[in-house]
């Protein structure tokens, strides 16, 4: 009985040293917040112990102490050994996922350099009348094109409308976002990207180091679809030429289709949007990216980091055509 004694008392010394070892390790100290487990008084668990008592020719019974309550368990040495390996086993650090990060874009922006490099010259790029009438001012010849478009009634769309969504932001941005169409807070308001998805928008461009005045964003179609469905065959034929005018304007450096609609309908592709995303295209000599549209994060936050990862890509690119530019 003296010897079960001692191996209790040890037992519950070694536990009482393990916790005043780790309890200022706080949440931190769990990887998966879902495996933390419950938090349970010491006292409850580790209550006083006298000594134990002399050894005489009739040896006493064991102090009653309370039993070990059902989560003792969990503070084994075994449940010790697991947590300490999952200390062992935390992701790299911040730090070093950005420098891996960071050569991906490197790498990428690299490639993407090369690719326009070694395209053979091409032809002038379509030219838009309305620049040479206001003499370059591509502002001048936005709001121009601006006037044209917004009484436009090429297709019905126009008769279900509250406004037309011509675009919005800087007519000499290097950088231009394309949606597939407006939303109802669009077609209410007569802006781009307004209303929730719009909002998450500006906090990705935010993020990048860009603001609205600094781009200019559009979509495909300059009228609401009924319930915001996909833009049909024949209402793109009448309202991507206005599309094509605006990017003639903008002439821009790099150009990001948010959304498979978008992008599918720019470049002329069926291509899905994750082998969209994987590689840059073209339109008219100028770099073209796809990632995510907000509307999709919204439904689908998990694809936040692909769309991040995406946009600090086409931002390293801006950034090294326009220092390749002088």
């Amino acid at each position: 009985m003296a010897n079960q004694a001692d191996e209790r008392q040890n037992i519950i010394g070694d536990l009482q040293a393990w916790i005043r070892q780790n309890r200022d390790l706080g949440a931190e100290y769990y990887l998966d917040e879902g495996s933390r487990p419950e938090v349970i008084p010491v006292t409850a668990v580790v209550p006083e112990v006298a000594e134990a008592p002399a050894e005489t020719s009739e040896p006493a019974a064991p102090t009653p102490a309370a039993a070990p309550t059902k989560p003792a368990p969990a503070k084994s040495a075994q449940t010790k050994r697991i947590q300490t390996k999952r200390i062992q086993t935390k992701p790299a650090p911040a730090t070093d996922k950005e420098a891996a990060f960071r050569a991906i874009c490197d790498h990428f922006v690299g490639e993407t350099l090369a690719l326009i490099k070694g395209q053979p010259a091409a032809g002038p790029a379509t030219a838009e009348p309305l620049l040479e009438t206001h003499a370059g001012d591509a502002a001048a010849a936005m709001a121009a094109l601006k006037a044209e478009v917004l009484p436009c009634t090429a297709c019905e769309l126009s008769g279900a409308r509250t406004n037309t969504v011509f675009g919005a932001g800087n007519p000499q941005a290097d950088v231009v976002f394309i949606g597939e169409a407006p939303g109802q807070d669009e077609d209410q308001q007569g802006e781009p990207f307004v209303g929730p998805s719009g909002q998450l928008l500006t906090k990705i461009i935010g993020a990048i180091g860009y603001s609205r005045d600094d781009i200019y964003i559009c979509n495909i179609l300059k009228c609401r679809p009924p319930n915001n469905r996909d833009p049909q065959p024949f209402e793109v034929q009448h309202c991507e030429p206005h599309l094509k005018r605006q990017l003639a304007i903008l002439r821009p450096r790099v150009i990001c289709c948010l959304g498979r609609v978008a992008a599918q309908t720019l470049l002329k592709t069926d291509l899905s949007l994750g082998k969209l995303r994987n590689t840059v295209h073209f339109y008219e000599g100028v770099p073209v990216m796809a990632t995510f549209h907000p509307a999709a994060l919204l439904r689908n936050p998990s694809w936040k980091r692909d769309t991040w990862d995406d946009v600090r890509k086409l931002h390293a690119l801006s950034e090294a055509l326009q220092a390749e530019e002088g």
